[in-house]
């Protein structure tokens, strides 16, 4: 339940699990190798992109039902305790399964066949929602994606290649808003013929790159462990000179959905205690459901599909007694 006069300020963690990322770069640079380095990660296989790797758990993922599936089996307590990560290898393959998913609902062959542009809505929706109960499940995402190329022509006339996420534009504005980090990785070709391997965490002039931390350093060497400990400098930083709170670990306090039956049985508690206390109470009890429900209806009549809106009346009821 809900209780304001509980709620904690927020604090910044130097763990992973809540952390967001976005990366990107060209085809077997090490995008799917690094998501492999994280400890307790389950990446979702939208691509053939990891034969080459062991040790690691990796479910291929065909059909947006799939994922669906398997999200609900990580709202399971001991499934969040195997898993602490989860990657989208690539976001884009997720993204136009997610298309597919509605055009199946939908029963058309091409998501610009729902009239009205409803179909992109849609998607964007169910997208969205997707992301955010993994979210809200306190675990950390890492989407993977491409890179594309495209050359832009400056002041002077000279031309620039400039690299950004291979992303659908909507399904880049969906996945802008929800990532901390969006790192493009680069190589570097050395004089003694080695190559280095940077991620970029700001834009430059030829790469699209971002950090909701502002201490993160603007390159980084491309690494899990290296990524962590700038990320922890970034937040020491931020502790010392912004007086942040900073926690090692950050626990999720996010309330447990309660069952169809946990709120039927409470209303059945208070209904019980407030007619004891006022036979009068019906009437206002009435009342709430038809505030909630925009009609009177028993609640005997209220259906497990209605769960949220019965929440609300129990917690009305509440506030009554």
């Amino acid at each position: 339940m809900i209780d304001l006069l509980n709620l904690q300020p927020t604090v910044i963690s130097r763990d992973l699990r809540s952390k967001y990322l976005l990366i990107y770069g060209q085809p077997k640079v090490g995008k799917t190798s690094f998501a492999a380095q994280l400890p307790n990660n389950l990446i979702f296989s939208f691509e053939i992109g990891t034969n080459a790797l062991s040790g690691i758990y990796a479910l291929p993922i065909t059909k947006w039902s799939d994922l669906k599936i398997a999200i609900k089996q990580l709202e399971k307590p001991e499934a969040r305790e195997k898993f602490h990560t989860v990657t989208f290898d690539t976001v884009s393959v997720a993204y136009s399964l997610c298309e597919k998913y509605i055009c199946a609902q939908n029963g058309v062959q091409s998501i610009g066949d729902i009239p009205y542009g409803k179909g992109y809505m849609l998607t964007r929706i169910e997208f969205e929602e997707t992301l955010r109960k993994i979210s809200m499940m306190g675990l950390g995402i890492i989407l993977i994606a491409h890179a594309s190329r495209r050359v832009e022509k400056q002041a002077d006339d000279s031309e620039i290649e400039f690299f950004s996420p291979d992303l659908d534009k909507r399904c880049y504005a969906i996945v802008n808003q929800l990532v901390d980090i969006i790192g493009y990785i680069d190589i570097v070709f050395n004089e003694d013929g080695s190559t280095s391997r940077w991620l970029y965490t700001r834009r430059t002039p030829t790469v699209m790159a971002g950090s909701r931390w502002k201490y993160l350093d603007p390159k980084i060497p491309f690494g899990y462990q290296e990524l962590v400990d700038a990320i922890g400098r970034a937040i020491e930083r931020a502790e010392k000179d912004d007086g942040a709170i900073v926690v090692d670990e950050r626990a999720m306090t996010t309330e447990k959905e309660r069952s169809y039956d946990e709120i039927r049985n409470e209303a059945e508690l208070l209904w019980g205690k407030l007619i004891e206390k006022n036979p009068e109470n019906a009437d206002k009890i009435m009342a709430i459901v038809e505030k909630v429900f925009g009609q009177r209806i028993k609640l005997s009549s209220i259906t497990p599909n209605q769960k949220d809106l019965y929440e609300l009346v129990v917690a009305e009821m509440r506030d009554l007694l």
